[in-house]
């Protein structure tokens, strides 16, 4: 090995990215609506509550928010009794607004640099994301240079066959196993770079597959891009390697070394894919 040349942490065959403050600057636009929802009880979504439900399908998160809020006086109660919400009035508050200001969200930095040399080098590549299909689309429409590149290789949160979100680790299983060839029958590029026997090297969904034991080995050669706390514990939890590039408040909550992430950045900006035996972006050559 020579002076100028490095072991790459993992050789990476496949990428999955997650979208929300990974891909595009939407976590911003969450918190300000939610926190003027909650402003006329007293109340605030601080990062320490944020940090355990940014990632998570819409329900889950919302019954996170209003718990750690409203707290339950007693067992079987989801929030407290002085709680002023229910999931479905208060969701139906926030998305009011936040469909409106998603068709204007800005893409984080970086973003469309390294989707587009990801699909230039043919590197397999999908969307994991725990946001609804019609909100992906919302948020998606004014950015066809980021977004064009994965087509139709996107698993949203409310895909029929993901019966847990994040934390767990189905939505990734799902978008290796399938998402980055289900829809591309003919695609032969993807098919080459992947091998034969892609599925079948990869554990199943679902919890009773959740035991280390069941891993296979093929999934430690995709590499996951996660912003969220729920989304880095998912991918391990999937035997995967995740990039964690977290908003500098969350990464002031939690060492990198306590969330296991196999590397951490503050931007996409500062991603080097030659770390992962990943083609080296056209300026790093």
């Amino acid at each position: 090995m020579t002076a100028t040349t490095k072991e790459p942490i993992a050789h990476i065959k496949a990428v999955l990215f997650d979208m929300d403050g990974l891909l595009i600057d939407s976590e911003g636009i969450y918190t300000t609506v939610v926190n003027d929802i909650l402003k006329p009880y007293g109340k605030q979504q601080t990062w320490e509550i944020k940090a355990n439900l940014m990632g998570k399908p819409e329900r889950e998160a919302t019954l996170t928010l209003l718990s750690s809020l409203w707290p339950p006086t007693k067992e079987g109660e989801a929030y407290g009794p002085d709680c002023p919400f229910d999931i479905d009035n208060f969701l139906k508050d926030r998305n009011e607004v936040l469909l409106k200001a998603f068709e204007q969200v800005p893409q984080m930095q970086g973003a469309a640099r390294l989707v587009q040399h990801l699909h230039k080098h043919n590197v397999p590549i999908c969307v994991a994301t725990g946001s609804k299909r019609r909100n992906y689309d919302i948020k998606t429409a004014s950015h066809p240079d980021l977004f064009g590149p994965f087509a139709d290789r996107v698993i949203c949160g409310d895909d029929p066959r993901l019966t847990r979100g994040k934390p767990h680790p189905d939505i990734f299983l799902l978008a290796a196993r399938e998402g980055l060839l289900s829809n591309h029958p003919n695609d032969e590029a993807t098919k080459q770079k992947l091998g034969a026997q892609w599925t079948e090297s990869l554990r199943e969904m679902g919890h009773h597959f959740d035991e280390a034991h069941h891993l296979k080995g093929g999934e430690a050669s995709i590499l996951v891009f996660e912003d969220a706390k729920p989304g880095v514990q998912a991918a391990k939890a999937a035997g995967m390697h995740v990039v964690w590039v977290p908003d500098p408040e969350l990464r002031a909550l939690y060492p990198s070394e306590e969330l296991g992430a196999s590397q951490t950045i503050n931007s996409l900006l500062e991603f080097d894919p030659s770390d992962w035996g990943l083609p080296p972006f056209d300026d790093q050559k």
